[in-house]
């Protein structure tokens, strides 16, 4: 087996090259490696997008680098392309969750990355395809792991339903949250991460408890207990969010921040997509009459 820098494309220099790595514990080591874990990787545009989607092939390396396979990733390719600045939300089986921050190195069409990414259970029985390559990602940063309850989830679930009452009192313009996306987005039994630009202009993935459809084309969500994940955070703001299940299906739609009153925001959505095979990418047609 060649070694994991044969055939190693490098990602475009950029300014934090020269951060120092970040260890991982055990524990996330542990969820980064489960088949199953709720993975998201988050990136941005040349214009200052950000995207956000699951990518259950994600898993580390070793405890400074993470490697993931670039299969159906056609929008995130190009990001990272533009710019290397990435952030990565998880989950452990125990509902703690965690973001990480780093720079994506580049792709790699043959070697170990490769080779470890299609050994892997979710790939070697994929009824698609192999990888196309596999990239690898230094880490910068991670923060503290925070708890998440099945009981805290629940509540706020049961909040942003209520305050969606009162904003579905408000005209929407389009229905672009057509009821199959806004189911998934409704369900309990379901992962949520919204994505934003930080002032330096790197994305960052953050976990939310709920992200309930308040009209076809809006999203709830409470702040807390992530108050401090979403500091910069502003009025306006381009965002993206994601959803995945347990099926499982996932979707991501783009918009921009909302205040929505004491502890809460919301994603005015613009645009869905698919973001599961066989539809990775895929527009969601607007279903307004």
């Amino acid at each position: 087996m060649t070694t994991a820098t044969d055939s190693f494309a490098s990602g475009r220099p950029h300014a934090g090259s020269d951060l120092p790595p970040v260890e991982l514990d055990e524990e996330l080591v542990q969820a980064l490696r489960g088949e199953f874990t709720p993975k998201f990787l988050a990136t941005r545009d040349a214009e200052g997008t950000p995207n956000v989607v699951p990518i259950i092939s994600l898993q580390p390396y070793d405890r400074r680098r993470l490697i993931f396979g670039n299969f159906l990733m056609w929008k995130t390719e190009r990001n990272l392309k533009a710019d290397p600045r990435v952030s990565v939300a998880v989950f452990t089986e125990d509902l703690v969750a965690s973001t990480l921050r780093g720079l994506f190195e580049g792709f790699q069409k043959t070697g170990e990355f490769v080779d470890i990414v299609n050994s892997s259970p979710h790939m070697r029985y994929n009824a698609y395809m192999g990888v196309r390559s596999a990239g690898s990602i230094r880490i910068t940063a991670v923060s503290a792991p925070l708890k998440f309850s099945k009981g805290g989830i629940l509540l706020a679930a049961l909040g942003a339903r209520l305050r969606g009452l009162r904003a579905g009192a408000e005209r929407a313009d389009r229905r672009l949250l057509r009821p199959v996306v806004a189911a998934r987005f409704a369900k309990l039994a379901a992962v949520k991460v919204i994505a934003f630009l930080d002032r330096k202009g790197h994305p960052v993935a953050v976990p939310v408890r709920a992200l309930a459809p308040a009209r076809p084309d809006m999203l709830l969500f409470p702040r807390k207990p992530v108050e401090a994940w979403l500091a910069d955070l502003r009025e306006g703001a381009p965002v993206a969010a994601s959803v995945i299940t347990a099926e499982p299906v996932a979707f991501q739609v783009k918009g921009t921040y909302r205040s929505a009153g004491s502890g809460w925001g919301a994603v005015q959505v613009k645009t869905a997509y698919h973001a599961s095979p066989p539809y990775v990418g895929k527009a969601i047609e607007d279903s307004s009459s």
